[in-house]
């Protein structure tokens, strides 16, 4: 995928936030994560 630096900065900082609420809330009940497309975003609903 093309991005611009910005779009990439901000996913970095999304990854990074996901991470820490990974660590902190229940982590055996939820997963955060960035999803880059539909197909991805349903994979991780199933």
């Amino acid at each position: 995928m093309d991005l611009r630096k910005i779009e990439e900065t901000k996913i970095k900082c999304a990854r990074k936030s996901f991470d820490e609420m990974n660590r902190r809330f229940a982590p055996e009940n939820a997963k955060y994560d960035v999803v880059d497309g539909f197909g991805k975003l349903m994979k991780a609903v199933k």
